[in-house]
């Protein structure tokens, strides 16, 4: 008998109802410890505060605060509060749920501020977290107009029905694709450039720079990550499905959040001063090598992926620093603007993005290897 639909024997199709740790609170956990290892940079120097911990709360309203401080962190935490609103909705009401993420948003900023009283670099503030509170209320209200009952949920579901494999393998796999764009807010990183760890523990820098060693560096990370990206997503599109189309998609977007995050955030003195001659490299390179490597089977493509961003995070941490490259005014310590609190954040999911996705890959190939009828997995054309 013919199959109607390819995609049924994709190696990732679940069989069995969603296991009780859904995807929405495995996110909303996720996200949560990035706040907390944004809030509390750099972790050094704890203290006892000079008073009781909590008098931040009464303090008066600070005279440098601004519109964009208070947009800033309003929005830092709006993630939070849907991502919570999701896991609650479906054991609540969407009243309850959408207060009670709300009500767990405010509690972790009020936590991180009392917190903050203990690090002499920070600054506990009651501007924050009423502005972060706000955040997390607004975010849980956007939840249930996103859900599967609401129109445009409706519509992102038949999308991601059309275009993914479905399963929450799957979905954690597109969503872990979606973070990659956030990282392109981060003003300090080459494009590609995330899993450098070397200023937050303060590696030892290996090799000196020269122009040749920095634009092979910045060749080689750009191709690594693009390759690792594209097979990443390219391992959940549908049989039927352009994986390129999407591929070019994502990246594009993300080339966009880049390029709008350096002039209007950062105040870049061009729109395109990520585009070195390494990254230029890179990109050609890396598309080239991807269009014939997305037409393999599901394991291959995990595999493939898995050994690029592992040899990427490798290489940035080894490569020479680039001499040229300035930190935006408005994040350096001790300036008075809250873009440096979001920052923090980005510089963060920047940081730990690849290894989020190494673990999850090692994850995914072993789920696909398990579960593939009779050992095969069936080839997606490359659209």
């Amino acid at each position: 008998m013919k199959r109607s639909d390819t995609s049924d024997s994709h190696p990732l199709r679940e069989r069995h109802p969603a296991r009780s740790v859904t995807l929405a609170w495995i996110l909303a956990s996720a996200y949560t410890l990035l706040i907390v290892y944004a809030s509390l940079q750099p972790l050094l120097g704890w203290r006892l505060p000079p008073a009781e911990v909590l008098r931040f709360l009464t303090a008066p309203w600070p005279h440098y605060i601004t519109l964009e401080d208070l947009l800033i962190n309003t929005a830092a935490y709006v993630p939070l509060g849907f991502l919570l609103a999701l896991a609650l909705s479906p054991r609540r009401p969407a009243l309850r749920a959408v207060l009670a993420a709300a009500a767990l948003g405010a509690l972790l900023s009020l936590t991180m501020e009392a917190i903050q009283m203990f690090l002499p670099k920070r600054i506990a503030s009651n501007v924050d977290l009423l502005t972060n509170s706000v955040g997390g209320l607004f975010g849980a209200m956007a939840a249930p107009l996103l859900s599967p009952a609401g129109f445009p949920g409706r519509r992102l579901a038949a999308w991601r029905r059309q275009l993914f494999v479905p399963g929450t393998i799957a979905d954690t796999g597109l969503v872990l694709g979606g973070l990659w764009l956030f990282t392109h807010l981060h003003p300090t990183a080459q494009l590609f450039g995330t899993g450098n760890l070397r200023s937050t523990f303060d590696l030892p820098v290996y090799l000196i720079h020269t122009p040749g060693r920095l634009l092979s560096a910045e060749a080689v990370i750009v191709f690594f990550n693009l390759v690792g990206l594209g097979l990443l997503i390219a391992g959940f599109t549908r049989h039927a499905a352009p994986p390129l189309r999407i591929i070019t998609a994502v990246v594009g977007t993300g080339l966009l959040v880049k390029t709008v995050a350096a002039v209007v955030l950062f105040g870049a003195p061009g729109p395109l001063v990520w585009l070195t001659p390494g990254v230029a490299l890179g990109l050609t390179a890396g598309a080239l090598v991807l269009y014939p490597l997305v037409r393999m089977p599901y394991l291959p493509k995990m595999i493939t992926a898995l050994i690029c961003l592992c040899g990427a995070v490798a290489v940035i941490n080894f490569a020479p620093d680039n001499p040229y490259q300035t930190v935006p005014p408005k994040l350096i310590p001790g300036s008075t603007t809250h873009l440096l609190r979001f920052s923090n954040i980005v510089r963060a999911l920047s940081e730990l993005w690849p290894f989020l996705v190494i673990g999850f890959l090692l994850a995914a190939a072993g789920t696909g290897r398990s579960s593939a009828p009779h050992g095969v997995d069936r080839t997606p054309g490359a659209g």
